[in-house]
C-alpha cells in the first residue's frame, strides 16, 4: 500500500495513511512513537525496540530487500503483518450528497487463511529465518468507496476511499514450511488430487491459487505431475 510520507529526522510524519493500517500498527505496537521508525535506510512500521513490524495489505514481494536488511543488520525480530478479510462490508459515498450509504448485506468476497499463505511464494526463499515471523490476522474489514464508478450504479472499478478495521478474529502466526503444512494439509484431500481439487479445499481460485501451487509444489511440500491432460498432486 503506497502512502505518502514526510521525512522528519530519524521518524517518518505519515499522510493518508489507510485507517485499517494504522489500526493494525497499533494493535501490535500501542506506543504510537514508536511508529514509522528509521532503521538503516529504510523506515519500518513500528518497532518497540524487540521486534520490528511490518503492516502488509498486499502480497510480500516488496517487503524482500526491506527484511533481508533487518535480519542482515540488526539483531531485531521482524513480524510481517498481513490482514486477512473474513468478512468484508462496503459502504458507498456520494460525493454529491454526502451520503454514506450502509451495506444491506456483507461483500461476497471472503478470504480465508488460504488467501495469505499463497502470498509466501513470493518470500519463500525467506521462509525458516530464525527470527522472521508472517502473523496472519483473520478479521473483519469495512471499506469506504466512492461512488464515481461505471455502469448505472457507479460501482464498478470505484475508488476505494479508506478500510476500516472490524472485529478480529484469531492470530496466526508462520515461522516455517513446517508451519504451512500443519495448516494447510488437513484441509486437503487424500493423495492423489487434481488442481480443481485443490482450489476447492483452499477455496483459492486465479492468481492466489496459482501463487499456492507454485509455493507448495516448489518447496517440496507437494510433488505434481502429469496424468494426460490433468495435473495431479500428491503430499510429501
Amino acid at each position: 500500500m503506497s502512502e505518502h510520507k514526510e521525512k522528519t529526522d530519524n521518524k517518518i510524519t505519515t499522510y493518508m495513511e489507510r485507517s485499517l493500517h494504522a489500526y493494525l500498527k497499533t494493535y501490535f505496537c500501542p506506543d504510537r512513537s514508536r511508529h514509522e521508525l528509521k532503521i538503516g535506510r529504510y523506515v519500518a512500521d513500528a518497532c518497540d525496540g524487540q521486534t520490528i513490524f511490518e503492516i502488509q495489505t498486499g502480497n510480500f514481494s516488496p517487503l524482500v530487500k526491506k527484511i533481508k536488511f533487518y535480519l542482515e543488520n540488526t539483531d531485531l525480530d521482524v513480524v510481517v503483518v498481513r490482514p486477512i478479510a473474513q468478512n468484508r462490508r462496503i459502504f458507498w459515498l456520494d460525493a454529491a450528497s454526502g451520503e454514506l450509504n450502509k451495506p444491506s448485506r456483507p461483500s461476497p468476497r471472503h478470504e480465508n487463511i488460504a488467501c495469505g499463505i499463497a502470498d509466501l511464494f513470493y518470500v519463500r526463499e525467506l521462509l525458516g529465518e530464525k527470527r522472521l515471523s508472517f502473523c496472519f490476522v483473520l478479521m473483519d474489514v469495512n471499506e469506504v468507496r466512492l461512488l464515481d464508478g461505471y455502469g448505472k450504479d457507479k460501482k464498478k472499478r470505484a475508488t476505494s476511499l479508506d478500510r476500516l478495521a472490524g472485529e478480529i478474529y484469531s492470530l496466526t502466526y508462520i515461522n516455517s514450511l513446517d508451519d504451512v503444512r500443519d495448516i494447510l494439509f488437513p484441509l486437503l484431500p487424500d493423495s492423489p488430487f487434481s488442481r480443481d481439487e485443490l482450489a476447492k479445499c483452499l477455496k483459492l481460485g486465479g492468481l492466489k491459487l496459482w501463487s499456492a501451487q507454485k509455493l507448495l509444489v516448489e518447496t517440496g511440500l507437494l510433488s505434481s505431475e502429469r496424468d494426460g491432460k490433468r495435473l495431479v498432486f500428491e503430499k510429501r
